[in-house]
């Protein structure tokens, strides 16, 4: 049996990460925080993210506004579900269109 292909796994997770956000993170933003995903932590300064918005998918790619706990500014996030069926911050996120694009 072969793998199936890479994009199809990002679909796969994509889809996973929109519905485990929305049934059990995206309710509870008032009292949760999310990490960076340990081989981005540091890239980060170890910042958690209070989330602020629903997510939204852009290609693979699945996105949700947050509020950083650590400098109070908000930005937008790529989230990922893991292996551990926990949501984590992946990296940033620039809208297309904005000046830092």
């Amino acid at each position: 049996m072969s793998a199936p292909p890479p994009d199809s796994m990002n679909q796969l997770v994509a889809k996973r990460t929109l519905e485990k956000y929305e049934r059990d993170y995206y309710p509870k933003r008032d009292r949760i925080t999310i990490s960076f995903r340990g081989d981005v932590a540091e890239q980060h300064k170890f910042d958690k993210i209070r989330p602020l918005s629903p997510a939204q998918r852009h290609g693979h790619l699945v996105v949700i506004e947050g509020e950083s706990q650590k400098t109070g500014s908000k930005g937008h996030y790529c989230i990922e579900c893991n292996s551990w069926n926990l949501i984590e911050a992946v990296g940033t996120w620039t809208p297309a269109g904005s000046p830092a694009d």
